[in-house]
């Protein structure tokens, strides 16, 4: 794992991480820049081309793919909204990860390549994937359907069901979240010292500076829309959530927020905490019980 979070920041954070003493615009500035450098797409890799049946397609504002196993297939369909702090294109990890769900189910991966900032923001993120939502519901039954998110696209996940929901749309048998990025912020006493221990063992996010990419990524939203801070969107209508998250995770402060408001509504929810755990540890391959209750709600085996 810590060979793993190493290679993260090496690779996709060091950089970065010199741009946040810098403020609102030259940050976005410099982050455009940045972003030049870094993988420009969220298409398959090759080794996952080789090994799946992947195809690209175009919706208004973007594209998305869709991936199957050569093998392994059903009726199950998984809207996949991979995290990168709403800045990042997707990692080799997630694909990976939907490699492996593929062959498990035999689902079909749906995985769109969303806009981001500092370029767009969340209103045309949420345009975008209402249209894949809308081309997947056509041709799926809801019970097929399972949403995964993870960080930034754990937040996507929850704000796309509610968009789905307002708009009359069926929703999909589960929304599964990992380390879902909600905001921090309005913290009380107790959470704030509790966030000072984690941020000197949170590798990923310990140092992120969530309050500037928040500002670029909410853009035009009026801090009373939903969509503005996801933890308080309103859970009517919405099906079984399963949730994962570390208490080396910063984002488990929200997290355990968001958990105690589906015990006190009484909403259907599975919630997972691993001791130890970093951002978005449910992703790598070790942690075998979190992926055995992904494929479960998948295949919609039970809770």
């Amino acid at each position: 794992m810590k060979f793993i979070v190493k290679k993260i920041i090496q690779f996709y954070m060091r950089d970065f991480t010199a741009l946040c003493s810098l403020d609102n615009p030259r940050f976005a500035a410099e982050l455009a820049k940045l972003k030049k450098k870094l993988p420009g797409t969220s298409a398959p890799p090759k080794r996952i081309r080789r090994a799946m049946d992947t195809e690209k397609h175009r919706v208004k504002g973007g594209v998305y793919f869709t991936a199957r196993d050569k093998v392994h297939r059903s009726n199950k369909k998984v809207l996949f909204l991979h995290g990168g702090g709403f800045f990042l294109e997707a990692l080799p990890l997630h694909w990976k990860l939907c490699q492996r769900l593929a062959r498990d189910t035999g689902c079909e991966i749906v995985f769109p390549q969303y806009p981001m900032v500092p370029e767009s923001n969340a209103i045309e993120a949420h345009k975008m994937l209402m249209e894949v939502y809308r081309k997947l519901i056509k041709t799926s039954r809801p019970e097929d359907i399972t949403v995964i998110g993870d960080s930034a696209g754990g937040t996507l996940a929850l704000s796309l069901s509610m968009l789905a929901r307002d708009s009359g749309l069926p929703l999909a048998n589960e929304i599964v979240l990992i380390s879902p990025g909600f905001r921090t912020d309005g913290m009380n006493e107790k959470e704030r010292r509790r966030a000072e221990y984690i941020k000197e063992h949170d590798s990923i996010l310990g140092r992120f500076p969530i309050d500037k990419i928040s500002e670029l990524w909410l853009r035009g939203l009026d801090n009373s829309d939903a969509r503005a801070n996801v933890i308080r969107t309103e859970l009517k209508g919405f099906p079984h959530i399963t949730m994962f998250s570390g208490t080396h995770d910063i984002l488990n402060i929200p997290a355990r927020r968001f958990v105690s408001r589906m015990k006190k509504e009484g909403h259907p929810f599975s919630y997972y905490e691993k001791k130890g755990g970093a951002h978005d540890y449910a992703l790598l391959k070790r942690y075998r019980r979190e992926y055995e209750v992904m494929v479960s709600r998948i295949k919609g085996s039970g809770f």
